[in-house]
């Protein structure tokens, strides 16, 4: 079934075949063993066609409790498990399907993982997550894969095209990202520089300014010191100045002359006469003390 991009992935349908059992169970006992494991089947495959998926998919674990090895039970239940969005566990089923030795199942099994590759793709890509690509990459391998065994399997070549056509938008907008990553980290680091220059600049203003602080704060300590210094000469010069204190050999001579000075008027005035003043002096004698 071609579909168109914004539709949903084609799905096929397959109907499953029950395997012979080789075991040793009677003939009889193999015959109705084989019988409910198609019943169960087939009631599944007519809930699934109803869009029963929950049903359906309990049909199908319940036969497949019976047969655990049947890998068409697996393809029908991995069929189930997508249709409720249950990719990772669709995805785990039909890898166990690929071993059947059936090509048109291998070649079905291997179109619906394309599928359910695609699917998980999508969901990738809409939740921005990684592995989109990788997950649209694998898928396109599962198409390419089940169009060599299925040559006329026009599903399968446009489900290529379409996978491809993911792959390329993938591309384009890894590319866009990387360019915008490269721009962020661009304008990043253009940032973080100017921050720094203007970081530097504000050390450098402080620094500036700290040191024309510090020339004011010497200006004015110099200033203030200059003013100390003139007031203290301006006191020093209204104060007495102390005579110089003459040498021990100076006093000497001095005290020398004066005492020279001082005899030579005694002198003088002893051998002056005595003046009459109209008395006469006499001398009186001394007294015996004997």
């Amino acid at each position: 079934m071609k579909i168109v991009e914004s539709a949903a992935i084609s799905w096929r349908w397959l109907i499953p075949h029950i395997l012979l059992i080789t075991t040793a169970l009677t003939i009889s006992a193999l015959n109705g063993f084989a019988d409910e494991v198609y019943s169960k089947n087939k009631k599944g495959n007519e809930l699934y066609k109803k869009g029963s998926y929950e049903d359906a998919l309990k049909q199908y674990d319940d036969a497949l409790l019976l047969a655990p090895g049947d890998t068409l039970l697996k393809m029908n239940k991995g069929s189930a498990l997508y249709h409720l969005g249950k990719l990772d566990d669709a995805e785990a089923d039909y890898n166990a399907a690929l071993s059947q030795k059936n090509k048109k199942k291998q070649a079905d099994a291997h179109y619906n993982l394309g599928n359910i590759q695609f699917r998980q793709g999508d969901a990738l890509s809409q939740s921005g997550g990684q592995g989109a690509m990788d997950k649209y990459k694998s898928a396109l391998q599962h198409y390419i894969t089940a169009l060599d065994m299925q040559p006329y399997n026009k599903d399968a070549k446009w489900n290529i095209e379409l996978a491809q056509r993911r792959i390329k938008i993938q591309e384009q907008q890894q590319k866009q990202q990387n360019k915008q990553d490269n721009k962020d980290n661009k304008d990043n680091k253009d940032k973080q520089k100017q921050d720094q220059q203007n970081k530097d600049k504000q050390n450098q203003d402080k620094q500036n300014q700290d040191k024309k602080d510090q020339e004011k704060k010497d200006q004015e300590k110099n200033k203030q010191d200059q003013q100390q210094q003139n007031q203290d000469q301006k006191d020093q010069k209204q104060q007495p100045q102390p005579q110089p204190q003459q040498s021990k050999e100076d006093m000497k001579k001095q005290e020398a002359k004066r005492l020279i000075e001082q005899f030579a008027d005694d002198a003088d005035s002893l051998n002056k006469p005595p003046e009459k003043k109209g008395l006469l002096l006499k001398m009186k004698k001394p007294e015996k003390d004997w």
